[in-house]
């Protein structure tokens, strides 16, 4: 009997203990976040230490050019493998090439921009940094189709592997680089290389090599969903990046580097939690779409986890931002603690609404969720607009008002299969509470240890350390008292994970 390749097995999407594999799944991802945020935290405080705010500025302002031009790239090629019930070879080898042509033109057009990138922000060094930046699109391009087909099977345990190595390398080079006097480079060099690793790796696991052919239906039949996948794309860029564009442009790189590397940390939240979930996910979601039933009740259970995580995360960080600052920036780093304490708050909101992603994808509603999409684009505008002539602060608290938008869209991805207002209360509000109880205890917590008394790195660390242990503790008594539920879900979560890594 003929054994089927990865790419062969993932041709028929099989529904079969998906309620399963989605805790496998979770389990891993949760695993993966507290690997990934130490190696953040510890990288994040050597970098502070060797790059100036301006170089982070530099490459913040580069970043912005080359985001734009990824979701280009990007065009929903993997989300559509990945959602549909039947795929073929000839649809994977199509979507290979492409989404490497995508890559190799989006890299031409970055370098010409390149050209005129230094002028418009007043600076050549982000045009040079451009320049070299462009070559990920074409690495970036080869990890799509392969992660398509790794979703589609739910190998959750290899996409661990894969992220926790391309995470420690990258942290390894960026680290090593900047020591080695490279500066600003040293970020791009560390991205290039883990795009390489990620590119490398995904093809080995996956076992897919593509072939020599293309046939150009295979994509058109997906077109308007493709279309819709771009405009959520751009309005996604236009909500992370169009602070980020007038910052660098109206008020240097400097301003730029302190409001960036706050709004990054806060970021990790969704990009490490509230991502890799939808990862995990969507796949999951969309081979229950016959079956409203258990996609009910997966989406409830998935919920409640991701919202009990994402929020006391986000609300802790903006407890102890100040600590946060002096434990892992320095006291040169202190202007950006209260664009921190904000974007706290904020990145636990949007962390929580991000369920209503893989919900939309699933179901096949890209076009509602992009009319969602204007909406809070719109507002997040305005809120930026508002602020900028008051400072970096003021934007921050802009943005924090309008990433409560999103909460909208999580009551109408909801509503697609069925679930209710009620059903919303019931993800949201006791993981709301409790939070909020902890934040407040942070807050008192500040007021009796003030973080200006320590005098170095180790003792905010320490003390930082302290702060989270009285604040988790309080959170996880709360959240008991206010969802018993959750407390049986986590261990059976838990008992499945041991389970699965003792194998």
């Amino acid at each position: 009997m003929r054994v089927r390749t990865r790419p062969q097995q993932s041709f028929a999407r099989r529904h079969l203990a998906v309620g399963h594999k989605v805790a496998v799944g979770a389990g891993f991802q949760f695993l993966g976040i507290g690997f990934r945020t130490a190696v953040t935290l510890l990288s994040t405080a050597a970098l502070a230490r060797l790059l100036s705010p301006t170089e982070f500025g530099l490459v913040a302002m580069a970043t912005v050019v080359t985001e734009f031009a990824a979701l280009l790239g990007a065009f929903g090629f993997g989300n559509v493998l990945v959602q549909q019930p039947v795929i073929n070879r000839l649809k994977l080898d199509t979507t290979f090439w492409a989404s490497l042509a995508a890559g190799a033109a989006l890299a031409v057009v970055v370098g010409l921009v390149s050209l005129i990138a230094g002028r418009f922000f007043a600076d050549a060094d982000v045009g040079r940094l451009l320049r070299l930046m462009s070559f990920n699109f074409v690495l970036n391009s080869l990890s799509a189709v392969p992660a398509a087909v790794l979703a589609r099977l739910m190998l959750y345990r290899l996409d661990f592997l894969i992220q926790i190595s391309v995470v420690l390398v990258r942290a390894g080079v960026a680290v090593t680089a900047a020591w080695g006097g490279l500066g600003m480079w040293s970020l791009v060099i560390a991205a290039l290389v883990g795009s390489g690793l990620q590119a490398s790796l995904s093809l080995r696991a996956a076992r897919y090599w593509p072939r020599l052919r293309f046939h150009s239906q295979a994509l058109t039949r997906h077109w308007r969903t493709n279309g819709g996948y771009l405009g959520n794309g751009l309005l996604h860029y236009v909500n992370t990046n169009l602070d980020l564009l007038l910052i660098g442009r109206a008020l240097g790189a400097t301003s730029l580097g302190f409001y960036q590397n706050a709004r990054s940390l806060t970021d990790e939240i969704r990009g490490r939690i509230a991502m890799p979930l939808q990862q995990v996910l969507f796949p999951a979601f969309s081979a229950l779409q016959a079956d409203r039933v258990a996609f009910q009740a997966l989406v409830m259970r998935a919920g409640r986890l991701l919202v009990a995580v994402v929020i006391p995360v986000g609300f802790g960080v903006s407890a102890n931002a100040e600590l946060l600052v002096r434990a892992l920036y320095g006291t040169r780093w202190l202007p950006m603690v209260d664009v921190m304490s904000l974007f706290g708050l904020a990145a636990a909101v949007r962390a929580a609404a991000a369920l209503s992603i893989p919900l939309f994808n699933a179901t096949d509603r890209v076009g509602l969720a992009l009319r969602y999409n204007v909406v809070g684009t719109a507002l997040l505008i305005g809120a930026v607009l508002v602020g900028m002539p008051w400072g970096v602060e003021a934007v921050a608290a802009g943005v924090a008002l309008a990433s409560l938008y999103p909460l909208v869209s999580l009551r109408a991805a909801l509503a697609q299969i069925g679930l209710g207002t009620r059903d919303f209360m019931r993800l949201l509000v006791p993981p709301l509470l409790a939070a909020s109880g902890m934040w407040l205890a942070g807050l008192a917590l500040n007021d009796m240890d003030p973080p200006q008394r320590v005098s170095s790195s180790v003792q905010a660390l320490a003390s930082l350390a302290a702060h989270v242990g009285v604040c988790a503790a309080i959170y996880l008594l709360l959240l008991a008292l206010l969802a018993p539920a959750l407390r049986s879900e986590l261990l059976v979560l838990w008992r499945k994970l041991g389970i699965r890594l003792a194998r």
